[in-house]
């Protein structure tokens, strides 16, 4: 529509800018029609604006833009949907201090969980590369790695809070880093019931790409025809929001529901 009006508005220019040469030219050569092409001239610079006015609501009542009101809202699954307290998980973890001190020092928190997330290396070599991290614990860090999925739950909110807004009729979606291993697992034991509420879902196992990556934004509104301007994102990760803002999708960063359904509401969402 932007670019409509833009169109308009110099096709309006050019025509006055040809009026007013035809009228100075024949007014210089003392042409008897000067008098009449000079009051020509100025009801054009009336009258053209008008029509250009005109035309372009017209265009507007015939194909109105889209409204900005939200339509579709998209979640973040860990601290967003689930809880995943892993720090605390390998706190409470039955190994020697020892070990438990090395592991939330120089494992809990390693880059490597980024390559579990794009799944492309097997989970196996994902778990060696990370016993490599601390022969020494090999052992325990195995047991780590292997097992940490069991400390994921389902918030208690989260099955009503979802449809609440699907019963309104939101469309709703994941966009979640998740390894393989683990969705599989908590799929099974059914801890990511919630899914079947969604209209499609996004992992980055799947795409071989995360957040705050754009690439993965851009995948998810083009694979399920989203306008991102009709869109909200909900992230507890200040990253993951700012990456989605420099798209054009509005975001929440997530601290607790409350927080989040006010900002929601200051959305306009219902």
């Amino acid at each position: 529509m932007n670019r409509l009006k833009q169109i308009v508005a110099l096709t309006g220019v050019v025509l006055l800018l040809g009026i007013y040469v035809i009228t100075f030219i024949s007014a210089l050569s003392s042409s008897p029609a000067a008098q009449a092409l000079f009051r020509a001239s100025l009801g054009c610079t009336i009258l053209v604006p008008v029509v250009c006015y005109a035309f372009l609501m017209t265009i507007k009542m015939v194909a109105p833009s889209k409204s900005p009101v939200i339509d579709t809202i998209i979640f973040d699954v860990g601290n967003v949907l689930c809880d995943f307290p892993w720090t605390d998980y390998a706190k409470n973890m039955d190994i020697s201090e020892d070990a438990k001190t090395f592991i939330l020092e120089h494992v809990i928190d390693h880059p490597l969980y980024a390559e579990c997330d794009v799944g492309l290396k097997s989970f196996e070599e994902i778990v060696e590369e990370f016993c490599a991290i601390g022969p020494q614990y090999e052992k325990e860090i195995r047991e780590l790695i292997e097992n940490m999925y069991t400390c994921v739950t389902t918030y208690p909110y989260t099955e009503p809070w979802l449809l609440d807004l699907k019963s309104k009729g939101y469309r709703l979606y994941i966009l979640s880093n998740w390894s393989l291993h683990a969705y599989e697992k908590l799929k099974e034991n059914g801890v990511f019931a919630f899914e079947e509420y969604m209209d499609g879902a996004m992992w980055s196992f799947r795409e071989h790409c995360r957040k705050p990556e754009k690439e993965i934004f851009e995948r998810l509104l083009k694979k399920y025809g989203i306008d991102r301007e009709r869109a909200v994102f909900i992230d507890d990760s200040e990253k993951n929001v700012r990456a989605a803002r420099t798209i054009g999708i509005r975001s929440i960063l997530f601290t607790d529901i409350e927080g989040a359904k006010e900002k929601l509401s200051a959305l306009g969402v219902r």
